[in-house]
């Protein structure tokens, strides 16, 4: 499903626009982000948690060049879907 999808047929379930329905997803997905880089975890009640996890910078040999490079740190985002949400995937 791609963006312009998801946000159509989301904001017809809440009988929003899809202006305002977009506007909401960009402000959780900011708030989400935010927290990410912060290294906080996000938890939403009945759908599950964000967690993120900040892997160190590295020294690495690039296989296509032969050189040896510096990667920087990164920070990932990982998901643990709750109970409910694991639920309701489990029973449709």
């Amino acid at each position: 499903m791609d963006h312009k999808t998801f946000i159509s047929g989301l904001a017809r379930q809440l009988g929003k626009d899809t202006n305002n329905t977009e506007f909401m997803v960009k402000a959780l997905t900011d708030a989400i982000k935010e927290a990410a880089s912060s290294l906080d975890a996000v938890a939403i009640p009945g759908f599950g948690q964000f967690d993120s996890i900040k892997k160190d910078e590295y020294v690495a040999v690039d296989d296509t060049d032969g050189q040896t490079k510096l990667y920087p740190p990164v920070i990932e985002l990982t998901f643990s879907p709750g109970s409910k949400l694991k639920k309701r995937l489990s029973h449709e």
